[in-house]
Formats: C-alpha cells, structure tokens, sequence
C-alpha cells in the first residue's frame, strides 16, 4: 500500500495498537499525527516515524475534551490543511466494579473517553476529509462482546 502525500491521525497513539498503527502508516508513506494524553510516549513514536523519513506531529491531549479537540484540528488544517485516514483508537478500560458498586463519576470517564472521545475525532476529522478517506474506529474486545466476568460493567 503507497500512502505517500497522505495525512494520517492517529488516536491513542503512544502504546500498544496505537503506536503500532502509527508506524505502519509511516512505513507505507504517511504523515502522522500522534494524540496521546501522554507526551513522553507520542515523543518516542514520532522520533521513530522521523526516522522512517516521515513527518510527525504529536500533540498532547484527551480526546473527551472538547477544547483540546478544537486545538488539535485547528493544528492540523494549519500544518496540512487536510486528512486522509482517521485510527480512532483511544479508549481505557475505566474501573472495573461490578454495575451496584461503580461509582458515576467512574462510569462518566469512561464514556466521555470512549465514546466522547471517538465521536470529537470523528466530527472533527470530517470537515478536513475534504477528498475522501478513511475512518477507522479500534475497539477492544471489552466493547465487541458480553462479558459474565463481574466488574466490566463500564
């Protein structure tokens, strides 16, 4: 696959699969932008994408936050005007109770990073898909099916 000249962004990117989306986008040809609510790690990934002789832009912030949202697309239509692909991938898998013993507030971060967060990726990642795309959204099995394992209930 050739993704030279595209723009890709990638959610969660400091670890895990996120991390190892942003490197194969990098190692077909895209510029990356790396979103992590942890710098040292999106750091890391974007030296290793440098050295790959791609460009990468990392940019701190949480994805369920509305103003970090805005921040970040305004960055990215500054600097490239426009995106190709969209890895939603950020999401945590909150505090594991069972559904009597979770507290709201525990409960509410995890859809406001999980759910929030995807869908701000997604509003505002449109506008600047402005020749096509795509999205891509990453779950983990804890969303794909039922669990009887007492405490997964966020």
């Amino acid at each position: 696959m050739d993704l030279h000249d595209r723009v890709a962004l990638v959610t969660g990117a400091g670890s895990g699969i996120g991390a190892a989306s942003a490197l194969a986008l990098a190692q077909a040809g895209a510029d990356v932008v790396l979103v992590s609510r942890t710098p040292e790690e999106i750091e890391a990934v974007a030296e290793t994408i440098r050295e790959l002789g791609r460009n990468a832009l990392p940019v701190a912030a949480d994805v369920g936050a509305e103003a970090d949202m805005r921040k970040l697309f305004a960055r990215i239509k500054r600097r490239y005007a426009h995106l190709d692909i969209v890895v939603a991938n950020a999401g945590i898998n909150g505090m594991w109770a069972p559904i009597d013993e979770l507290k709201p507030k525990e409960w509410d971060e995890t859809i406001r990073i999980n759910l929030r967060g995807t869908y701000l990726t997604a509003h505002h990642a449109v506008p600047l898909m402005t020749q096509g795309g795509s999205i891509a959204i990453v779950s983990s099995i804890n969303g794909t099916r039922t669990f009887t394992t007492a405490g997964a209930s966020a």
